[in-house]
């Protein structure tokens, strides 16, 4: 199966279809932080670092190292569909999307797989969900989408995100039973056909084998501690096993360390005693017994560590997103830089181990 990824990003998508078995052709990614972090992990896969829209057609042809191309994946920032709806072709706000259309149209793959969030659905009153389909019905693909919770693949986080897969022909996608459920599901009855499905991986199964570090302390590397369970088995990595990269905490203030520490374990700040409140109301702080809540590209401020009073580091998101511990990350830790940062990148990557899912479930419709 060859595939290429467009917005790559720092290679979510990339990496779980290449543990799959596919072999990437091409990835396209703008920022030189994000494709840094890409080509360091995944140095055979040949890179574009360019804007998608300045890429002529026989540049992307040239540069695909394959002849045939049986996937294109890819997530165009949803900013590029906030306000004109797709209805305007020559709206620059679309443009992102379309670009990711004209690639579609050079390489004609069998499959095309699109991701993006979940509000796609509702934005412009759902103009823009059908303009997407149209768009890909009109170069003959059967599409299916879906809203997918990342939880239900076994990944310790509830991210919903949506999901269309368009096939060649009349032939339409059916998107893979999930693999795990609400453990309170399991336990009421068998009823919905949960028999023989896994309880969600839990953040405490996700973080347990980490070193604990805190607020100003840990390293761009050092030594990682054996797994502990079968997840953290799954995510050791495979590329420098046994070292662990990007696990640094942000130092805080003794007023945010009392603040954070007053917060209980899957609850925000609002509430919190008047000499600790803030304006910010969104930090919640990760229960060790459920998935996490979405790992954003603000966790470092907003998603809190569940028993240390500080925010999660890069590593810790990065488990939480499914990336191997061994996945190293490039970039700045501060927004005040002009590229993404390593926040970023982990916040807006598809995690691994549901493209993983994905690319398994692809095989039998080439």
């Amino acid at each position: 199966m060859n595939a290429i990824d467009l917005f790559a990003g720092a290679g979510g998508l990339t990496d779980g279809f290449k543990k799959a078995g596919a072999r990437c052709a091409l990835a396209i990614e703008f920022d030189p932080q994000a494709a840094e972090t890409l080509k360091y992990n995944n140095p055979d896969i040949p890179l574009l670092v360019k804007d998608i829209r300045e890429i002529k057609n026989n540049e992307a042809i040239e540069s695909c190292k394959a002849s045939r191309i049986d996937v294109v994946t890819g997530g165009p920032p949803c900013q590029g569909f906030s306000l004109a709806g797709l209805r305007i072709p020559d709206d620059p706000k679309n443009q992102l999307f379309l670009e990711f259309v004209r690639m579609v149209e050079i390489f004609d793959p069998k499959i095309v797989v699109f991701e993006n969030v979940a509000g796609l659905l509702s934005m412009q009153k759902g103009v823009v969900l059908a303009a997407i389909l149209k768009a890909f019905s009109s170069l003959n693909y059967s599409t299916s989408w879906k809203i997918v919770n990342t939880a239900d693949y076994g990944i310790p986080q509830s991210r919903p995100r949506f999901i269309m897969v368009g096939i060649k022909g009349k032939t339409r996608y059916q998107f893979p039973e999930s693999t795990h459920v609400d453990p309170k599901v399991l336990q009421t009855n068998d009823l919905f056909g949960h028999t023989g499905k896994l309880p969600y991986v839990t953040v405490k199964e996700a973080l347990s084998s980490l070193p604990d570090i805190y607020q100003g302390d840990g390293e761009e590397e050092m030594p990682n501690n054996p797994p502990v369970n079968e997840y953290q088995k799954v995510i050791y990595g495979h590329r420098n096993p046994g070292i662990l990269y990007n696990h640094r905490a942000t130092k805080h203030s003794q007023l945010i360390v009392e603040r954070y520490a007053a917060i209980l374990p899957g609850n925000t700040n609002v509430g919190l005693p008047e000499h600790l409140q803030t304006k910010k109301i969104n930090v919640f702080k990760l229960h060790p017994d459920q998935p996490a809540r979405t790992v954003t590209c603000n966790f470092r401020t907003d998603l809190l560590h569940h028993y240390i009073p500080r925010g999660t580091t890069v590593r810790e998101a990065a488990r939480l997103q499914s990336f191997d511990d061994d996945y190293r990350f490039f970039g700045n830790l501060t927004r005040k830089a002009r590229y993404v940062t390593q926040d970023d990148q982990v916040g807006n990557a598809v995690p691994p181990l549901l493209a993983y899912t994905l690319a398994n479930s692809l095989k039998e419709y080439i």
